[in-house]
C-alpha cells in the first residue's frame, strides 16, 4: 500500500492510502484526490462562514462541497443520474455521472455512488451502521453494470465506477480526552482493516485531520458536547467496463 501526506494551509492533513493497480485506476485516483482536496476547501470556506459543519449532518448535507468541487474538476456531470440497477429495477439512480478528460486518449465515463455515516472516536470497532452502507454504495455500482453493457452505443467510452463513503469523526468533549492525530489514523485504519476482509476492498482512502482552527469552530449545532475533528474519505475504485 502506497501512503503520502498533504498538508493544506489552514484547511489540516490529508492523509492518503493507494493499494491495487489496473487501466486508468491511476487517472481515477488523481480525479479523486483532487476532488477531496477541493471539496476540504470549500468545507472550510463554509466553517469560517458560517462556524458550523453543517456538511457533517448526512449525505444530503455532503453534497453542498462536493459538487462544487466535481464541477470545477469535470467536464460535465449530472446528479441523481437515472439507470437500471438490473432487469426489474426501473427506478436506479447514481449520485453522480461524470465525462472526464474530454479529446484525450484517456476519456471516460465516471459513476460515482456517495454514502455518508459517522464514527465517535477514540474507537475500537467500525460502527455496524458504516459497514452496511458500504456495501449497499458498492452492490448499487456493481447493479448497473449489466445497463451499460446494454447500451454499449451510450455510453461509447470506458466506464469507471467509485464507491466513497464519507465518515464524520466526532469526538465527546464530555469525557475530556485529547484527540491527537494518531487516534484519527487509528480510526482511518481500523475503518479499512474492518471493510476489507468482507468483500469489496476499499483501495483509495484518505483522512482530512482538520486544522486546529476548524476543530474549534466545528461543533455540531445540535449537540454542543460533540466536536468534530476530520472526515474519512473510504472508497473502492472499481476495475473499468470496457468499450468493445
Amino acid at each position: 500500500m502506497q501512503k503520502t501526506e498533504k498538508t493544506i494551509r489552514g484547511v489540516g492533513k490529508l492523509h492518503i492510502q493507494r493499494s491495487e493497480r489496473f487501466p486508468l485506476k491511476k487517472a481515477v485516483s488523481n480525479f479523486i484526490e483532487n476532488l477531496i482536496e477541493l471539496s476540504a476547501k470549500n468545507a472550510k470556506k463554509h466553517i469560517s462562514l458560517a462556524e458550523y459543519a453543517t456538511f457533517c449532518y448526512g449525505e444530503l448535507q455532503m453534497h453542498s462541497i462536493i459538487a462544487p468541487a466535481i464541477a470545477k474538476l469535470t467536464n460535465c456531470f449530472i446528479m441523481e443520474y437515472p439507470i437500471r440497477r438490473g432487469i426489474s429495477d426501473n427506478s436506479g439512480r447514481v449520485d453522480y455521472y461524470c465525462i472526464n478528460e474530454v479529446g484525450t486518449a484517456k476519456e471516460y465515463n465516471l459513476f460515482l455512488e456517495l454514502k455518508c455515516g459517522r464514527q465517535g472516536i477514540p474507537n475500537e470497532n467500525f460502527r455496524k451502521k458504516n459497514i452496511e452502507l458500504w456495501h449497499e454504495a458498492n452492490k448499487q455500482l456493481e447493479g448497473i453494470s449489466q445497463e451499460i453493457q446494454q447500451n454499449k452505443d451510450f455510453y461509447g467510452k470506458t466506464v469507471m465506477r467509485v464507491c466513497m463513503e464519507v465518515i464524520v469523526l466526532y469526538a465527546d468533549t464530555s469525557k475530556g480526552e485529547q484527540i491527537k492525530s494518531n487516534i484519527l489514523q487509528d480510526a482511518l485504519n481500523i475503518s479499512v482493516d474492518t471493510l476489507a476482509p468482507l468483500g469489496f476492498v476499499p483501495n483509495l482512502n484518505v483522512l482530512w485531520e482538520f486544522h486546529p482552527d476548524i476543530v474549534e469552530k466545528a461543533v455540531d449545532e445540535f449537540n454542543n458536547s460533540r466536536q468534530f475533528w476530520g472526515l474519512l474519505f473510504l472508497c473502492r475504485v472499481m476495475r473499468p467496463i470496457l468499450p468493445e
